[in-house]
């Protein structure tokens, strides 16, 4: 009766993946460097490695806390790396790895077949290599999502937790492909649970021993449960299992008021099971109700449900057995839930929004005629992919089916949707669908409300509730600059390439993605001439507090700006500082910017430098106002050429106007 696979996942629950992306560079920094350090050391079996690479970790700020176990901990943080193929098991940088951790530092581009960051891009090509062939698993996973997609248009968030998952190999897809197709309508998620239970052989032997006429006891459910962790965890399920036995056949027909005290004793039961399985148990059998709220309403629809319908214990014994495993499925299918969407969505080409899973709309076109030849490619030698798997290779190297070519995506999406693609122009296409897709993300989710809600938020680092809004795939830092892109988007009446002008990584929701490196502006929005100037406007953000703000931003924001206008060479250009409060000292320094020199090279100068430093009330006074890019132009060009003496300058220009 021991456990079997019966699903996929990438990853491991026990590492928290919010910031996935982050979390991933960061330790491919820190294991380079921490092998640098600790050369011709093993990792496997070396419990004393593993405990100083935690350790390790904690000294560079990327954990908190103590771990009961700290070598445990340490392979737990790194075991999602390797099954994507960045580490080997023995923990070292792959080539993928290095290629990756080589990136951090360099300005991100999009010069790929799909228009995805290039980060994004190795790992697509990862997960398009990725295959497990272990524990009656032989499959690759993301192909089997890109072939979903495909043949479905869509996944919902059900399909996607409960189904995909349950595809051990390529004719388990075409099949389940076919169920959707034929049932999405009315489709009921525990009978084809159900249906795969019965299809493995241990759940079969175990429900033949259940259903055989003996006392029923806690060895009894150590057996049949199957429990991973520990056996004494399937012991809550003997009161459960007696007191519903004495609800269907031994008080079916007695009146409500005497069966009373049985729903209590079970609802108390229930409170044993452990884990998430508890609320299903009580989601089935109480429906919402609690014991004060127990009526014969709740009686009515109590001896309605399939458990309390059967006429004799066997069929008693299936309902319950298929029950216990339906939860346990689903509870362990909805961890893996999470793991799965943040892994995949490394990759830049699958949407999850609005409760449905798609594919963009570039990547939808070019697997499209090549998806059915993906599936049915099969699986290679462990030898094969281990080479395969761990290094850079050109797509084409993956399948020969990948020699697709740009034109012939460009012709299909023309024929499609009626547009008139070339390969020069596709990529502004793109482009102007994402802003469009920008546009309506904003209409919906960030309305002038929402923005000042989430100021106040960020200003008084209410960061649980911002990632909660926004994503939790970033931190705060970054999401409070995707929050400023989007006001000043707003602010400048919708116009230019706001997704270029951020210096962030989005997902393909357009939700934004915390990552290792840096270096740059935040925001650098590009104007042409109007009632002003053709110029460039810096945008920089800071959380940071009184002293940290002087030295962490002073020679950065005025650095960003020296260089920006060296590369312009526009005067003209200047910039703004967002904090949630204001530093007097550097709002004098900045100040002090309009009488500096910055060297341009050459014996050349730049004759001043224009910082505006506002806080966030100053923002949110600007939103209300609705003010637009106009009336800041002029105002922040007249609190610059102001005369007013420095100490007072701020008080009279800044926030007095």
């Amino acid at each position: 009766m021991a456990f079997k696979s019966y699903s996929w996942s990438i990853g491991t629950t026990s590492f928290r993946v919010s910031q996935l992306n982050y979390k991933i560079e960061r330790q491919l920094q820190l294991l380079k460097q921490f092998w640098n350090e600790n050369p011709g050391v093993n990792w496997k079996n070396n419990n004393e490695i593993q405990s100083k690479y935690y350790y390790f970790m904690k000294d560079n700020q990327f954990l908190i806390g103590e771990a009961n176990r700290p070598d445990k901990d340490a392979r737990e943080k790194t075991s999602g790396l390797v099954d994507i193929g960045v580490l080997t098991q023995d923990r070292k940088l792959t080539e993928v790895g290095i290629k990756i951790e080589n990136l951090l530092d360099k300005e991100r581009n999009k010069d790929n077949i799909f228009y995805i960051d290039d980060d994004s891009y190795h790992y697509l090509l990862q997960f398009l290599k990725l295959q497990i062939n272990t524990n009656g698993l032989k499959i690759k996973p993301f192909i089997a999502l890109l072939y979903m997609l495909e043949k479905l248009d869509y996944l919902t968030y059900d399909e996607f937790t409960y189904l995909l998952p349950l595809c051990k190999n390529k004719y388990d897809v075409r099949k389940m492909v076919e169920i959707i197709k034929n049932s999405r309508m009315v489709l009921d998620v525990d009978t084809i649970i159900t249906t795969r239970i019965y299809d493995m052989d241990n759940y079969l032997r175990a429900f033949e021993e259940f259903r055989k006429d003996y006392p029923v006891n806690e060895k009894t459910f150590e057996m049949i449960g199957m429990n991973r962790k520990s056996a004494s965890y399937e012991h809550a399920y003997l009161p459960v299992y007696n007191e519903l036995v004495n609800l269907v056949f031994h008080l079916r027909h007695n009146s409500f008021e005497e069966r009373i005290e049985s729903y209590n004793k079970l609802y108390e039961y229930c409170k044993n099971i452990s884990g998430n399985a508890k609320s299903h148990w009580n989601e089935y059998l109480f429906m919402g109700y609690r014991p004060k709220t127990f009526d014969e309403e709740f009686d009515k629809k109590f001896r309605q449900l399939e458990i309390s319908e059967v006429k004799n214990i066997i069929d008693f014994k299936r309902v319950f057995f298929e029950r216990e495993h339906i939860i346990k499925w689903k509870v362990n299918l909805k961890e893996y839930f999470d793991l799965n969407r943040r892994y995949f969505s490394l990759t830049d080409i699958i949407k999850f929004e609005d409760e449905k899973i798609e594919l963009d709309l570039l990547p939808k076109y070019y697997f499209k005629d090549i998806i059915d030849d993906l599936l049915n490619e099969e699986l290679l030698s462990d030898e094969d992919y281990y080479i395969l798997f761990h290094s850079v290779v050109p797509i084409e190297r993956i399948s020969d089916k990948y020699t697709i070519n740009i034109e012939k995506v460009a012709s299909e999406i023309n024929k499609d949707l009626n547009t008139n693609l070339t390969v020069s122009n596709i990529n502004t296409y793109l482009e102007d669908e994402k802003i469009k897709q920008f546009d309506k993300l904003i209409d919906e989710k960030f309305k002038r409300t929402d923005l000042l809600k989430l100021l106040d938020l960020i200003k008084n680092r209410v960061d649980s509730e911002v990632c909660e809004y926004v994503t939790d795939n970033a931190d705060v830092p970054t999401i409070f600059e995707y929050i400023l892109g989007i006001v000043w988007y707003r602010i400048s009446g919708k116009k230019g390439n706001i997704l270029n002008y951020m210096n962030l990584s989005l997902d393909a929701d357009l939700l934004p993605k915390t990552h290792a490196g840096g270096g740059k502006a935040d925001i650098v929005y590009k104007y042409e001439e109007n009632s002003y100037p053709k110029h460039d406007l810096l945008i920089e953000a800071t959380l940071s507090e009184s002293t940290g703000q002087r030295v962490m931003e002073m020679e950065p924001v005025s650095r960003h700006l020296g260089e920006n206008i060296k590369l312009t060479k526009n005067e003209k250009d200047y910039a703004i500082l967002v904090a949630p409060e204001l530093d007097e000292r550097i709002v004098l320094d900045f100040r002090s910017m309009k009488n500096r020199y910055y060297p341009k090279g050459n014996d050349e100068y730049i004759n001043g430098l224009k910082i505006i430093p506002i806080s966030i009330d100053i923002l949110k006074k600007i939103i209300n106002e609705n003010r637009d890019y106009n009336y800041i132009y002029d105002w922040f060009d007249s609190a610059y050429k102001s005369t007013i003496p420095d100490p007072i300058w701020y008080q009279k220009e800044i926030l007095e106007k």
